[in-house]
């Protein structure tokens, strides 16, 4: 079986490169991929080995070894493009042998290096991964720019990542269906004849293919000729055809869409949704591809369209930006600068810079693209600038003002609190405390304090002790997520509808229309505005949409048509009426109620009844408050 699974995979490196005459011609070709980018090769099977090992160790209790073997997993992976990135480099610049072996000494220090500056195991968390990240995607960026620094050969770099793209899918393709055959071939094999096959042969094939195979095959594809690239005017008419009946549609679908919802809400001047900006990131990404695929055509007679749709598509980008900056600037200015808004925050400003620049350049030098998205990604990973640091002392900044706001940072130094602090300036606290906790960032925050901070955790056998500790340091209570808090909350309880097992329709006599209604909604605080930016639920009243919006106070929402509120249902009394009354009550935690006692019923400023017929409320107790955690209900409505 091992013997056709070599031959197998030897058949498909071999179809993938040029089609070969004999055996001894694949086996030179591979000599030639080794011997061009031997490093490459070696991290690449680094890689595959850690991954295999690691699959068949039993790592209980051994966590500081499995780290180990993680962060050399990660080198690896790094490797694997920055080797090639840097060896691409030496070929474009024709170093001799000498300076190509100092570019990889210098490429495998940086690496080197890098391992060093991972922490250990206990303090490695997602801003750690995130960094990895985005050093990854800075050594993928480097690949594409790094054989055509100091050249004004666009047509060759244009020609180069063409190539690269198309190789790219290409290699993906064989490895998921040689994967796919094999996988296939074992699980016969398992079903069919009983040969005991374990999941983890599947993993191992899986991180060969991947690894090894995937990388030998991507790398037969790779142009050496780098200088005969610039005279290619070679274009593959798919890659047209997609570019022009695929993405750029759906870069016009997306455009109308975010206009359209644009103009709602200049028209109904509401703040726009906090994903927004992330449907605005993706249809710029998306455009930009859209335009670096033709790029190499836009000079054509026939394809003279594409400078027109360029030009007018980065005009359109300005009006999205604004709906991105106001977006995100509307959450900064809530709740600081975390990590993603900062990201967005950067790549807003890009898309800015990029948009003006190939507005008023005449060169347009796509290049300039990889590049800077390359700086970006190192200024943002490390530093002061890095997104990381950004977020700790924005996040610091708010907490400074909460603290001292309720007298208990006074010099700059912690106090208990004195008089009670309300419970949105607990969860916000509690909340900035858990982050800081989380991203290992608390350090920063040391010199208000006394104690030693790091002493709050060496104890701990769980994250969230530190925060705790240091808000029972304070004098107030630990909640983050306010509902579940330790010891902050009751034991939730829910009201049912009688014998709603039973009920098989709804009597939808004098009303004019009917709809199901179901709504979560978990973080509550003490403001009493709306918040029309979160993913709120909305139904349908004929061809109207009511937004059903939480006003942040306890039991309290609004209905929002067309950007007005309309109606405000104050479901604290309605609660506590269902509470008081025993009949409804089958235990402690569980009540039934009658039809009759189950719906709430108000007339909006539209001249519109809204009737609320509850399947069931689920409510929590906070602070001797109700709060609802999800309502399922009938509405019903008709027009006076």
């Amino acid at each position: 079986m091992c013997v056709l699974f070599l031959c197998y995979i030897c058949f498909i490196i071999k179809s993938a490169m040029i089609k070969l005459p004999s055996i001894q011609s694949l086996l030179t070709q591979i000599g030639n991929i080794i011997k061009r980018f031997p490093l490459v090769i070696f991290s690449a099977v680094l890689l595959t080995s850690c991954f295999i090992y690691m699959t068949h160790q039993d790592w209980r209790f051994k966590e500081d070894v499995a780290f180990f073997w993680g962060k050399l997993s990660m080198c690896s992976g790094l490797g694997i493009v920055l080797f090639l990135a840097t060896a691409l480099l030496s070929e474009a610049k024709g170093h001799s042998m000498k300076k190509k072996i100092i570019v990889q000494v210098i490429t495998l220090a940086v690496i080197v290096g890098y391992y060093f500056t991972l922490e250990k195991y206990e303090n490695f968390n997602l801003d750690s991964f995130t960094r990895y990240m985005l050093y990854i995607i800075a050594a993928h960026l480097f690949v594409s720019f790094s054989a055509f620094t100091g050249t004004n050969k666009l047509n060759g770099f244009w020609q180069f990542n063409k190539t690269l793209f198309l190789r790219f899918l290409l290699s993906a393709l064989y490895t998921g269906v040689l994967y796919g055959g094999i996988a296939l071939a074992f699980w016969l094999m398992d079903d069919l004849l009983h040969f005991k096959i374990e999941y983890t042969k599947y993993l191992y094939v899986w991180y060969i293919l991947s690894g090894m195979v995937n990388t030998f095959i991507f790398l037969t594809g790779v142009p050496k000729d780098l200088s005969a690239l610039e005279s290619d005017n070679s274009y593959p008419k798919g890659l047209k055809a997609f570019t022009q009946f695929v993405l750029l549609p759906l870069v016009t679908l997306y455009l109308l869409i975010l206009y359209a919802y644009f103009a709602k809400i200049i028209i109904h001047w509401n703040l726009p949704k906090g994903y927004v900006s992330y449907l605005v990131i993706s249809f710029s990404t998306m455009g930009i591809l859209s335009l670096l695929l033709i790029y190499q055509i836009r000079d054509n007679e026939e394809n003279q369209w594409i400078k027109i749709f360029s030009r007018w598509f980065y005009v359109a980008l300005y009006p999205l930006i604004i709906l991105l900056g106001v977006s995100i600037f509307h959450r900064i200015s809530q709740y600081g600068i975390t990590e993603h808004r900062y990201f967005i925050l950067v790549l807003a400003v890009w898309l800015v810079f990029i948009a003006t620049y190939f507005l008023l350049s005449k060169k347009e030098n796509i290049k300039i693209i990889p590049i800077t998205l390359f700086a970006l990604a190192l200024l943002t990973s490390a530093g002061p600038t890095g997104a990381f640091s950004v977020s700790h002392h924005s996040q610091k900044s708010r907490l400074e003002k909460l603290l001292a706001a309720n007298g208990i940072l006074v010099n700059g130094k912690i106090v208990k609190a004195i008089k009670g602090v309300n419970d949105s300036d607990v969860v916000s606290i509690s909340s900035i405390l858990r982050y800081m906790e989380e991203a290992n960032a608390l350090k920063i925050l040391q010199p208000w304090f006394n104690q030693n901070l790091d002493s709050l955790r060496s104890n701990s056998s769980h994250y969230i002790d530190s925060p705790d500790s240091i808000c029972k340091i304070m004098g107030i209570p630990f909640e983050p997520y306010s509902y579940y808090s330790r010891g902050s909350y009751s034991r939730g309880f829910e009201f049912e509808l009688a014998n709603s097992y039973y009920k098989s329709s709804v009597n939808v006599k004098g009303f004019d229309y009917y709809t199901d209604f179901s709504y979560n909604y978990y973080v509550p605080s003490d403001t009493t505005t709306l918040d029309t930016t979160r993913d709120n639920e909305y139904f349908k009243s004929g061809n109207d949409s009511i937004s059903f919006i939480p006003c942040h106070s306890s039991c309290k929402y609004a209905l929002v048509k067309k950007g007005k509120r309309i109606a405000t249902f104050e479901l604290y009394g309605f609660i506590t009426m269902l509470r008081n009354q025993s009949d409804t009550i089958a235990n402690e935690y569980y009540s039934y109620v009658k039809p009759d006692k189950f719906m709430y019923e108000q007339t909006g400023t539209d001249s519109t009844v809204y009737q609320f017929r509850f399947n069931s409320i689920e409510v929590r107790k906070l602070h001797n408050k109700y709060m609802i955690d999800n309502i399922r209900a009938a509405i019903l409505t008709k027009h006076l």
